[in-house]
């Protein structure tokens, strides 16, 4: 088939690497540099699940995604020679507060009844393995678990290896280019104008990231998307932190093997604002430095934002769009692109190839909003 995807971020690429692999031609658009929106800001945690014991697609598209993550970073690095960083570093989760050990209580209840593997630490067990992180158990409430299983990649060495792969593939990439008047007769959607030339395509797909909607307005009305502002901090160090990634609440500090440390992020409701804001940075770097000392503010290399694709429901839109035949979307992730991406570009190109997708997508259906 010949096929164009609209949206060059992870979700993006990572389909038109799976589609062309599997022999289409496709055509890669993005209004922007490929991958440098939400995607690019994001710090490449990925979570560990259990595909035996998913119940929800939602948790099988989760603990799949995982799974072949670890398989596409060996492909992608003897294809491209890029290492995306894919490294599994275990997880530290510490919760302080009242509100805090509740939730990790029953994440670590819902772990242990999924069989995913995670270790209650006591304060005693914690000091032990990272002294550095002592202080964390000082106060009344506490509640502490291990997720050795937790792994990281890192976001824009993954982007650089995906393009790589799909220039070797062959996919017609077109960065910063923008896309418009899409045709439809008798319910197919037959070309679109891309910098004002007609192309015609047999499929489309619209992987556009907080940008959906508006890029799909015209054709139907069940993609809603809600763009949540997150802020981030990089930091630099001398020497690498000898830690795994560390979570409290919704606060990460996740460190890499070069000396860089991620810390994040807010969760905020801005429109389509993709500036910082002083007072977030600031509430952001003194819960840095309260997690890990050396986080001081001297240390601050970069910070930036990103806004995530979030829906009215919390799922994303990954199928067909209602009265097109050929019109496809896959968005709407909202925090966990990078860690659904491989799955969700696998159960994808089943689905537009006609085939019984990797994982049931029906929860997904992007109709469920006209239905609702």
């Amino acid at each position: 088939m010949k096929i164009a995807i609209v949206g060059g971020g992870v979700i993006g690429l990572s389909l038109a690497w799976e589609l062309s692999s599997r022999g289409h031609q496709l055509t890669l658009v993005d209004q922007g540099p490929f991958g440098r929106k939400a995607s690019w800001a994001g710090a490449g945690i990925l979570l560990p699940g259990n595909q035996a014991t998913s119940i929800h697609p939602l948790e099988h598209l989760e603990a799949t995604s995982n799974d072949l993550h670890q398989s596409w970073a060996k492909r992608l690095l003897q294809q491209t020679g890029v290492d995306n960083g894919y490294r599994k570093c275990g997880g530290l989760y510490v919760a302080t507060t009242a509100g805090e050990v509740a939730t990790l209580a029953g994440s670590l209840g819902f772990w242990e009844e999924r069989k995913i593997a995670a270790e209650n630490l006591t304060r005693e067990e914690l000091q032990k393995r990272f002294p550095s992180l002592a202080h964390l158990t000082t106060g009344k409430t506490f509640l502490a678990a291990w997720m050795p299983d937790e792994a990281q990649i890192c976001n824009p060495w993954h982007l650089n290896a995906l393009v790589k792969a799909c220039q070797k593939n062959g996919v017609e990439l077109l960065p910063e280019s923008s896309v418009s008047e899409f045709d439809v007769t008798a319910g197919r959607l037959v070309s679109c104008h891309v910098e004002q030339t007609r192309s015609d395509f047999d499929t489309f797909v619209f992987c556009c990231g907080a940008w959906t909607e508006q890029i799909t307005s015209g054709m139907t009305e069940c993609i809603q998307m809600v763009p949540v502002r997150g802020q981030m901090i990089l930091y630099r160090l001398d020497r690498p932190l000898e830690l795994p990634i560390v979570n409290e609440g919704t606060r990460y500090v996740v460190p890499r093997d070069d000396g860089y440390v991620l810390v994040g992020a807010t969760i905020e409701e801005a429109g389509f604002d993709e500036s910082t804001t002083a007072s977030s940075i600031e509430t952001l770097s003194a819960d840095a430095q309260r997690l890990v000392p050396q986080l001081s503010l001297e240390r601050i290399e970069k910070t930036w934002a990103g806004l995530r694709p979030g829906t009215h429901d919390g799922f994303p839109y990954m199928g067909r769009l209602p009265g097109l035949e050929n019109a496809f979307v896959s968005t709407g992730h909202f925090k966990t692109g990078l860690q659904l991406s491989t799955g969700s570009a696998v159960a994808m190109a089943d689905l537009i190839e006609g085939k019984k997708p990797l994982v049931d997508l029906t929860p997904f259906d992007p109709s469920r909003v006209l239905i609702s």
